[in-house]
């Protein structure tokens, strides 16, 4: 039972560390990303949430290269 429970400790933390980094690279919060990301049983929404909102990087160069 022990190592079920710190397997599943150990796959919420990589889950949420996944969220920080996908938020970082789209130019997202990521302690927003993160602490959400923590939420047991959440976690997985906020990911799959995470995975489909655009990138902000992104898009704030196109609207640089359209803006000159």
């Amino acid at each position: 039972m022990t190592l079920f429970v710190l397997l599943l400790l150990i796959a919420n933390a990589l889950i949420a560390f996944y969220c920080y980094n996908n938020a970082a690279i789209k130019g997202y919060p990521k302690g927003i990303f993160l602490g959400l990301g923590l939420v047991p049983y959440f976690n997985l929404v906020v990911l799959v949430y995470l995975l489909f909102l655009p990138n902000l990087k992104h898009q704030n160069l196109l609207d640089k290269k359209a803006a000159s």
